[in-house]
Parts: structure tokens; C-alpha cells; sequence
């Protein structure tokens, strides 16, 4: 049996609507893979996978939500290859995280695009603080040690950006429906 072709149509294609849909399907991972190195191993593969498979997928169909079946298979064969973890989510709960996934897709990609320009607003210094600790997963003492600050300025820094955040992104999604 020969591989199926794919064309540059088709690698377009593929593109549009992986880039459309990229952070849903990165979203839906880190709502059930914990650790941040296996979140970026089962992205990786889920990218993959979703190119190797892109044939399959009828044209007509709801990209998101082929993919993130996809995305459901790659996290269950994580689980099955790593046997030092106990905690696995049963196929119903991934199917019922699935279907959350599904519903509250728009959504979350409103919220998620209104974040992006709240954060965008927020002094350099901020931002660079929200990048420590959320994205580089640095500790508060961590950063506080860094930035000559103690642990607790820090800590109401951050509660200040994340009221900030909210009321921003409240106010954009609170405009866009009204």
C-alpha cells in the first residue's frame, strides 16, 4: 500500500487551519498533560501526527474537532508508554474534556486573543515578570532574588497584573458582545 500523496494545496490547507486552531489544541493538552516537558513532547508529536494524518481528515468536517481527536490518541499513547506515573485520566473524562474543549472553543480563543492585547499593554517590566514566572515557571523567591525585591513584592506585583489582566480582558469581551 503506497503513502498518500499530498500536494502543496494540501500542505496550505493544512496550514491555514493548524495555525487557526494551534493554541486550542496546545490549551487542551496543558488542561490534562501536567508537566510543562511533557506538554511540549505531546504537542510535538500531536503536530506530527496531525500532518502524517491530514489525508484522513474529510475536508467538510471541523478541523478543531478531528484534531483534538487526534490530540486525545497522542495523550493516551504518552500515558501508555510512561508507566511511572499513576495518574491516568480514564477514556471518559478525556472524552468529556474533549467535548468541553469543543464547546467552549470561540470562547476561549476570544479570551485568549484579548489576553494577547492586555498583555501587550502592560510595561516591559511586567511583562517580563509574567514570562518568569508563568511561562519559565521561575519561583517567586527566584525572581525576587534576581530583581533585589523580597518574595512579597513579588507576590502583590503579581496579583496586581493578574486583577489588571482580568478587569482588560473582562472590559474587551464585555465591549465585543455589548
Amino acid at each position: 500500500m503506497s503513502e498518500p500523496t499530498t500536494t502543496s494545496d494540501d500542505y496550505e490547507t493544512f496550514l491555514r487551519f493548524f495555525t487557526r486552531d494551534q493554541f486550542r489544541i496546545l490549551s487542551y493538552i496543558r488542561s490534562i498533560v501536567v508537566q510543562p516537558h511533557a506538554v511540549d513532547d505531546v504537542y510535538q508529536e500531536t503536530c506530527l501526527e496531525l500532518w502524517r494524518s491530514f489525508s484522513t481528515f474529510q475536508r467538510d468536517g471541523e478541523f478543531v474537532a478531528w484534531a483534538l481527536g487526534v490530540t486525545r490518541n497522542q495523550i493516551l499513547k504518552h500515558w501508555r508508554t510512561r508507566d511511572r506515573d499513576r495518574l491516568v485520566f480514564s477514556d471518559a473524562l478525556l472524552h468529556e474534556i474533549t467535548a468541553t474543549a469543543l464547546e467552549m472553543g470561540g470562547e476561549m480563543s476570544d479570551r485568549q486573543e484579548a489576553m494577547n492585547e492586555c498583555v501587550k499593554k502592560l510595561a516591559i517590566r511586567q511583562r517580563e515578570l509574567i514570562h518568569l514566572f508563568y511561562g519559565k515557571k521561575q519561583s517567586a523567591a527566584i525572581i525576587a532574588e534576581h530583581w533585589n525585591r523580597s518574595v512579597h513584592a513579588i507576590y502583590k506585583a503579581l496579583k496586581v497584573m493578574r486583577r489588571t489582566l482580568f478587569e482588560c480582558v473582562e472590559s474587551k469581551l464585555g465591549n465585543e458582545t455589548a
